[in-house]
């Protein structure tokens, strides 16, 4: 933001720029989106969607965001990949402004990993065509709206809380989160082979536990 309204020159200019900004982080979000319909097809999401193997893989990936979220890890893309994109993103002019919304999108990847992989697998798992796209569509257009309204009105961002220890909570929210849409593809699993284990009772009684935490 303080690239956009510092060293634009102009505030008409900085804020045409942090639009191309926000509008560069939507398609690199909604591009990603349609790469995982494309390489799936809609005819292997509506199996995805209703297999047993796969959504008990989808509740162990959603068990590691958790766990993520608690503390354990943090996912991380390799730092050699992200240094050359960022480095991109000192050309100037469109492809600079391109590459700088890209690296918005690696060096967030920590925090924004698992929604977005949470957001794909629930996406992919409900065997619509353009349901990851739609999806990646909502999360992106929310990551890029901060940045174009303080563009807009850069003041607001001294009203703005500082990082720090409340962040953590908000993690562990986020990771509790993950734990009660993991069992969804539990109960998918439950269902697909007839065990029986997960019945309405039981699942209301672990989301109750989990949300109570």
């Amino acid at each position: 933001v303080s690239f956009f309204t510092k060293q634009s020159g102009s505030r008409a200019r900085g804020i045409s720029r942090a639009l191309l900004y926000g509008l560069f982080i939507i398609v690199i979000y909604v591009a990603l989106g349609m790469l995982i319909t494309i390489a799936f097809g809609s005819d292997a999401l509506n199996a995805l969607s209703t297999n047993g193997v796969f959504n008990f893989l989808f509740f162990l990936i959603l068990v590691v965001f958790a766990a993520s979220f608690f503390g354990a890890f943090e996912l991380t893309l390799p730092s050699s990949f992200v240094n050359r994109i960022d480095a991109q993103s000192d050309r100037g002019g469109l492809l600079g402004l391109f590459f700088m919304a890209f690296s918005l999108a690696l060096v967030s990847f920590s925090c924004t990993g698992p929604i977005i992989g949470t957001l794909l697998v629930e996406a992919a798992s409900k065997g619509e065509r353009l349901g990851p796209a739609v999806g990646m569509l909502g999360f992106s257009v929310a990551l890029a709206i901060p940045f174009v309204i303080f563009a807009f009105f850069p003041s607001m961002l001294k009203s703005l809380p500082k990082s720090g220890g409340w962040l953590n909570s908000v993690k562990v929210v986020l990771g509790f989160l993950e734990l009660a849409l993991a069992l969804k593809f539990l109960s998918n699993v439950d269902l697909a082979y007839h065990w029986n284990w997960l019945d309405r009772e039981v699942f209301l009684a672990l989301w109750i536990a989990i949300f109570g935490m």
